[in-house]
């Protein structure tokens, strides 16, 4: 009898443990983010905003602004030894000024940007999570993670490609 229930509780665990094996969840990362971003859409809108005359002349701004600081800490160097002290602090002032000026202008470069990722954000999230819905669907998936916080996912359980191409194609 001892023999009978040792053989049965020894049956049931291959059963149970079999029954995990085929029952495997199935895993898949996805970036949303870099797919949104790496779409045709993305690509043209951002390239636009960096070839429009308003970026370009923030741009040339912020690099001339740039080269006159430089400019002047390279004078002071060369110079400042004979400089007085109120000709020293009058120099320090202008840099700080133009220090001020480059990084104004560079946030409205940022802002700008920022503004185009934010409307490309608002137009094609709900295409995405729509398309990762259809790829969930068709793969049978139990659990997608975000990319950027899984450690390791091997090219197939990556769907960010996939999401791209999708998206790209419904336009």
């Amino acid at each position: 009898m001892f023999k009978f229930v040792k053989a049965s509780a020894i049956l049931l665990a291959g059963l149970l443990f079999t029954g995990a094996a085929v029952a495997q969840t199935k895993v898949a990362v996805v970036n949303i983010q870099a797919a949104i971003m790496s779409t045709e859409k993305a690509t043209s809108k951002i390239n636009a905003l960096k070839t429009s005359s308003e970026y370009s002349q923030l741009q040339n701004s912020a690099e001339s602004i740039r080269a006159e600081v430089q400019k002047m800490a390279e004078d002071a160097q060369k110079n400042g030894m004979t400089w007085s002290d109120e000709q020293k602090a009058e120099q320090q002032r202008k840099m700080n000024f133009k220090r001020s000026d480059f990084e104004t202008t560079l946030k409205k470069l940022r802002a700008m940007e920022g503004q185009a990722v934010q409307d490309l954000q608002k137009d094609l999230l709900p295409k995405a999570k729509t398309a990762l819905e259809e790829v969930i669907k068709e793969r049978k998936l139990d659990l997608v993670l975000d990319a950027t916080s899984a450690v390791y996912a091997g090219a197939n359980a990556n769907l960010t490609e996939e999401l791209v191409k999708r998206l790209n194609a419904a336009k």
